[in-house]
């Protein structure tokens, strides 16, 4: 048995014509039959899944890893582990955001809010990318997964200063915030211990795969991907809108 593990923006999805193609899809169900392992792994939240096309909905992956890997769930979707920004953290956070007129979001096991006011330019963005967004709901004491602050580069260097000790991907126009030593190659980590797998692979295309890829078996760039995935994958393959995944896989079945 081998474990595939999948990014899900610009890896299995296509953002631009928000649709998984025929033949990803027919790919993933072809390697469950063969009595593999596939997991996603993406840095959405619960939430944001609600909104993909309904063959993804409904696909029963063996694991769900969201949140950038602070959210593992077992293929019936019940907690394997979660891994909280400590609640302490999350009101300097917010507090900080609040003094810098930042806008910030963040999810929770089932939820998704806007943690100060948004603005349309965050509305948009989101809307563009998960064709739903987070309403705003100030945060008083919630379990938080995973926050995206809204910032210019300037104030990025102030966040990442403030809260170096916790486990921080830049964006262009974005943080992503987990709490420390949580990510996706932690959580991928995590899962090829309790199986024995022949062979890990990793498909990815942001700078959040990195590590991912960079400690699987086999990872795997989309063509589509940024240069810095490139660059550590062992192998970049057709980009999503060419059935990449899905023609990398049948050269290479056994």
């Amino acid at each position: 048995m081998n474990g595939y593990f999948f990014d899900m923006d610009g890896t299995l999805y296509n953002n631009k014509f928000h649709e998984v193609s025929e033949k990803t899809f027919k790919m993933l169900n072809e390697l469950q039959r063969q009595g593999h392992f596939v997991a996603l792994c993406t840095s959405r939240c619960q939430t944001e899944l609600k909104n993909l096309p309904s063959c993804m909905r409904n696909f029963q992956f063996d694991c769900m890893i969201s949140d950038g890997g602070a959210l593992i769930l077992d293929r019936h979707k019940e907690v394997l582990e979660m891994n909280c920004i400590s609640k302490a953290t999350m009101k300097t956070i917010d507090s900080f955001c609040k003094e810098h007129s930042l806008v910030y979001r963040y999810s929770t096991r089932n939820e998704n809010y806007f943690g100060t006011p948004y603005s349309k330019y965050a509305h948009d963005i989101y809307f563009h990318m998960y064709l739903n967004f987070p309403i705003y709901k100030p945060y008083v004491d919630d379990d938080v997964l995973n926050i995206l602050v809204f910032c210019t580069d300037g104030m990025k260097e102030q966040f990442k200063l403030a809260f170096k000790e916790l486990q921080l991907v830049e964006y262009i126009d974005s943080i992503e915030v987990r709490a420390s030593a949580v990510d996706k190659a932690t959580s991928v980590k995590k899962l090829m211990g309790s199986h024995e797998f022949e062979t890990t692979y990793c498909f990815g295309d942001g700078v959040n795969d990195v590590d991912m890829l960079k400690m699987a078996d086999v990872g795997v760039a989309m063509g589509n991907a940024c240069d810095v995935l490139k660059e550590v994958s062992d192998v970049v393959i057709g980009k999503v809108d060419e059935d990449g995944i899905y023609n990398y896989l049948m050269e290479n079945k056994s």
